[in-house]
């Protein structure tokens, strides 16, 4: 009788003791990794602070090119920007938001075409160069413009190739991705100060009517060359008045390609011996299309 006992409990003993053996072997659990850190937006061409809150005025500096954006006393945010080169500077001083349109194109700058669709002149300015018969003018985006003058500087969408140097025409481009947050946030008569190196308003004023009328003066005279057929002078005078500055932003030095252009001479095949083939007389040159001024102050650009 005690021999069904003493196996029993040796039975239950080794069963006990195959559990705790395979309790030891397996591994605690592991304290679960703590929460990854948001990570941190790297500083490339603007940072947003405070998102929700309004932008109750911008300072632009000139020669830092950039902005700070302010909801009262305290920034929230900042921006590269791309400011006028210094042959067509942005004006400095206190400005206002006067105007803001979502889809704004230009009336003034662009892009040229001749009559089959190539590109001519990637930086045409109405008023100021001439297109070829049949040519095109294709006005160039302002995304999210908002208005500071009467005459067209403003602020919009637009490349900016060498974040800290100047590029544009006059106008303050911002990056694409920051633009529509500032249009949103930034409200009719909100303050905007420019600082740095630049004419004051006044000051640009005279200096873009002089050259205006300078321009108007060697396209005019350019027209009437060419309807005289005095081809030659015409390309000239169009090429002193658009030809680009050194600083300007579509190449050191380059000039705008020239609106009067001229055709290839066709190549003639040999003709046979026996009958030679008349030589055509020159067709006569057409004349150039001119593209007309644009309308002045709050339309100008």
């Amino acid at each position: 009788m005690l021999f069904p006992r003493a196996l029993r409990f040796v039975t239950q003993t080794s069963a006990l003791a195959a559990v705790l053996w395979l309790t030891a072997c397996q591994s605690p659990p592991e304290t679960p990794p703590p929460a990854p850190e948001a990570a941190k937006k790297p500083t490339g061409l603007f940072e947003w602070y405070e998102e929700g809150k309004s932008i109750t005025s911008i300072t632009i500096n000139v020669d830092e090119q950039k902005a700070a954006l302010y909801h009262g006393k305290k920034q929230i945010g900042w921006t590269y920007v791309a400011t006028g080169i210094t042959s067509f500077p942005t004006p400095t001083g206190e400005f206002k938001i006067i105007e803001k349109v979502a889809n704004k194109v230009s009336n003034l700058y662009g892009k040229g075409y001749d009559a089959n669709g190539k590109l001519i002149n990637s930086d045409f300015k109405q008023g100021r160069d001439l297109l070829p018969p049949g040519g095109r003018f294709e006005a160039a985006k302002m995304t999210y413009f908002m208005r500071l003058t009467n005459d067209g500087v403003g602020m919009h969408i637009g490349p900016i190739p060498r974040p800290g140097r100047r590029a544009s025409h006059g106008c303050i481009r911002l990056p694409s991705k920051i633009a529509g947050t500032i249009f949103s946030n930034v409200t009719l008569g909100t303050p905007v100060t420019i600082t740095g190196s630049g004419p004051d308003y006044a000051t640009y004023l005279k200096q873009s009517n002089a050259k205006a009328k300078a321009n108007a003066a060697k396209l005019a005279d350019a027209k009437k060359k060419a309807a005289e057929g005095k081809v030659a002078e015409a390309a000239k005078e169009t090429a002193e008045a658009t030809t680009l500055t050194a600083d300007d932003p579509n190449g050191p030095g380059a000039a705008a390609t020239t609106t009067i252009t001229t055709l290839p001479a066709t190549p003639v095949a040999p003709a046979a011996p026996a009958a030679p083939a008349p030589v055509a007389p020159a067709a006569p040159t057409a004349p150039v299309e001119e593209i007309k001024p644009a309308v002045p102050n709050d339309q100008a650009q």
